[in-house]
């Protein structure tokens, strides 16, 4: 089993932690739109197109008691939201399936920079009752908003479901390439909770969630 180091386990306790506690993030104000779409992601109600909208439209959801912890540990870190897409559509038979994935990192408190994305696609067997690990090992490049990018090469991740029927995603690697080149990357992820109704019929072919980008040395 691969060792993870201390201080890479500190930042996902410190991320995880927060995408598992909405409240405080969603007491913070704003449009209640927002608030109510953010609400009904957390309670793991699986993302239709128009609450997909919303959750581009809205700003990021972030903790300021994070705020104030981050920056004195991370050379970068960006919240968002995830797209995912499965063609064919999640069911609860293993199928080979085209995965098309986009990380929208629209809310970035230190590195530099204000916000960054990245996008990709990939093949392989999914269901909706298997644990959902990404491919390893994976290249994936963030634009970020200033012209730079960074490329990340993860070479492993950990998946853990919650206790609200969401599944916690983390992904290890090293920045391979451009900003912060030679830092320790951890991404993180929350799926929401998939419909068990779509998953026995025509199946899941969308998921969203927060998602978290952490660099550190």
């Amino acid at each position: 089993m691969r060792r993870i180091p201390a201080s890479l386990l500190t930042v996902v306790m410190v991320v995880a932690g927060v995408l598992t506690v909405p409240t405080a993030a969603l007491a913070a104000g704003g449009d209640p739109v927002c608030q109510e779409t953010r609400a009904a992601q957390y309670r793991a109600i699986p993302a239709n197109a128009t609450t997909q909208a919303r959750l581009r439209a809205c700003p990021a959801v972030h903790n300021p008691a994070l705020n104030n912890a981050v920056p004195a540990i991370a050379l970068l870190y960006c919240e968002g939201y995830f797209t995912v897409t499965y063609d064919p559509p999640l069911t609860n038979t293993p199928t080979q399936t085209t995965v098309t994935y986009h990380n929208d990192l629209d809310y970035c408190l230190a590195g530099g920079v204000t916000r960054g994305d990245a996008s990709g696609i990939f093949t392989g067997v999914r269901s909706c009752t298997a644990l959902d690990l990404p491919p390893h090992p994976a290249t994936n490049t963030y634009r970020w908003n200033t012209g730079a990018s960074s490329t990340i090469g993860f070479s492993h991740s950990t998946v853990d479901r919650l206790g609200n029927g969401t599944t916690l995603v983390a992904s290890y690697g090293t920045v391979t390439h451009g900003l912060n080149q030679g830092a320790n990357a951890i991404h993180t992820a929350i799926q929401p909770q998939l419909d068990p109704i779509a998953c026995a019929g025509a199946g899941v072919a969308h998921l969203t969630g927060p998602e978290k980008l952490v660099f550190i040395n």
